[in-house]
């Protein structure tokens, strides 16, 4: 695959059908979204597939083998940006079809503008005139998010999956080197303890600080702290305790990948790169409060979650109505260190 390619494909003169995916914006959806790609791809073999993606998470998918061309775009442009980058890698008699994976309103005229026949996707956020094909939103947040995209394919071919088949994401071929040049040595685990969803998904810092000093002590595993360079003071906060080390606002999605690949294990709050190092096969224990594991939880062969069994979780507010985010608060130190413990003896075994 090539990514960022526009150019003009033989696809048209040799008779295939030309169908163009509209990845979704976020890490964790786009994890998701691959078993969707997987099962398209296998529907597909002779069919050309362009996927179309923020640049921001094109580095999740340049190395697959679900499509034949990625197309990457600037999200500061707007729609109008979209579909410019759009039309220049738009094939000679336009696309036969499009996946139409955000369920935003802009996602839907992207496809609209760019020509194609049929558009595949929710009707939500007063953009059903422009679906042509709808997929049914009766199971809506009660399936988990990859089998919800998985309907899509089935929406357009036909066929159904009996297996669904696991996320799949490929880390730089030089990952080791990128480790290296952000100055990280001997064993680590990843710490993805902020979410820019909001402070419900936001299990408390000292915890982390907590949950830091056993695994130190008791595995040798130095923290590594990622997320946003909004997120760099509140992560501060948690180095600063633990003698960690601070990616925040540091590293692209790339060295993100690169630094998850390389951990002897990862625990997150419900967020991207618990699904990234989830779906490279990195023991992962995924944290969750307001969000609903039923729906967005981390999958890969060393996955566990934690939650609390809170009655009102899941309640998808990004501030808890009630101030307290008993959720979150619920789950103790020992929870979630049991649970690394347990993935990282399966992962040994």
């Amino acid at each position: 695959m090539r990514k960022g390619s526009t150019g003009s494909s033989t696809a048209c003169r040799s008779g295939r059908k030309q169908l163009l995916v509209l990845a979704p914006n976020w890490i964790g959806d786009v994890v998701m979204a691959t078993p969707f790609l997987s099962i398209l791809r296998k529907q597909n073999p002779d069919d050309l597939i362009t996927v179309m993606c923020r640049e921001y998470v094109s580095e999740l998918l340049v190395r697959s083998s679900f499509s034949d061309k990625l197309i990457t775009y600037d999200r500061t442009g707007g729609v109008r940006n979209a579909v410019l980058t759009l039309s220049r890698g738009k094939p000679q008699k336009g696309w036969d079809a499009a996946f139409i994976l955000p369920m935003s309103f802009s996602s839907a005229l992207i496809a609209c503008f760019a020509g194609t026949r049929r558009r595949i996707g929710y009707r939500g956020g007063g953009r059903g005139w422009l679906i042509t094909d709808p997929v049914n939103m009766e199971t809506h947040r009660k399936i988990h998010l990859s089998e919800e995209y998985a309907r899509f394919a089935g929406k357009y071919g036909g066929a159904t999956h009996d297996i669904l088949p696991e996320p799949c994401v490929v880390p730089p071929y030089d990952w080791k080197e990128s480790i290296a040049g952000l100055g990280i040595k001997g064993r680590y685990v990843v710490f993805a303890a902020g979410a820019k969803y909001g402070p419900a998904k936001l299990w408390p810092a000292e915890r982390y600080i907590g949950l830091a000093g056993r695994l130190y002590g008791e595995a040798g595993l130095r923290p590594v702290l990622v997320g946003s360079s909004a997120e760099h003071a509140y992560l501060d906060n948690i180095t600063s305790k633990t003698d960690g080390i601070n990616l925040s606002g540091k590293s692209g999605v790339g060295d993100l990948m690169s630094v998850l690949r390389g951990a002897d294990l990862v625990v997150g709050n419900d967020s991207g790169p618990v699904h990234v190092s989830a779906a490279m096969g990195v023991p992962t224990v995924s944290i969750f409060g307001s969000t609903s594991p039923v729906w967005t939880s981390p999958r890969g062969p060393f996955s566990r979650l934690v939650t609390s069994g809170a009655d009102c979780s899941p309640c998808f507010r990004k501030e808890c109505p009630e101030g307290d985010t008993r959720c979150l608060r619920d789950i103790s130190v020992d929870d979630v260190f049991d649970a690394a413990n347990e993935i990282m003896r399966e992962k040994r075994e």
